[in-house]
């Protein structure tokens, strides 16, 4: 897959982001190398602007989100609106807190 400069810009600041679970819930960031998550319901077309940073672990690991499946790991983890979509709202949240410490 091609992606754009501007796309690869976009993954690259979310991956410099660290793993949200982790950052969420107190564990090692950055201790495993970042994998980024596509967030789509079903099998559809995946955006490279829908994505969240998962560590290993979190993403396909025993307590992650395709290791656990996703609604138990929703149900775990409770992000926004407990939807996968929440993920996306924790990785803005983040990103803004990074870039906010560039901008002062």
């Amino acid at each position: 897959m091609i992606r754009t400069d501007t796309e690869q810009c976009w993954m690259d600041a979310v991956r410099a982001v660290g793993c949200i679970m982790c950052r969420r819930f107190g564990q090692s960031i950055g201790a495993n190398k970042i994998e980024l998550h596509h967030v789509a319901e079903g099998s559809g077309m995946r955006s490279q602007f829908a994505i969240a940073p998962l560590c290993s672990e979190h993403h396909r690991g025993s307590a992650g989100l395709h290791g656990l499946g996703v609604k138990r790991f929703i149900a775990l983890y409770r992000p926004h609106g407990d939807t996968e979509y929440g993920l996306l709202v924790w990785t803005n949240e983040d990103l803004a807190g990074q870039w906010r410490k560039y901008d002062h």
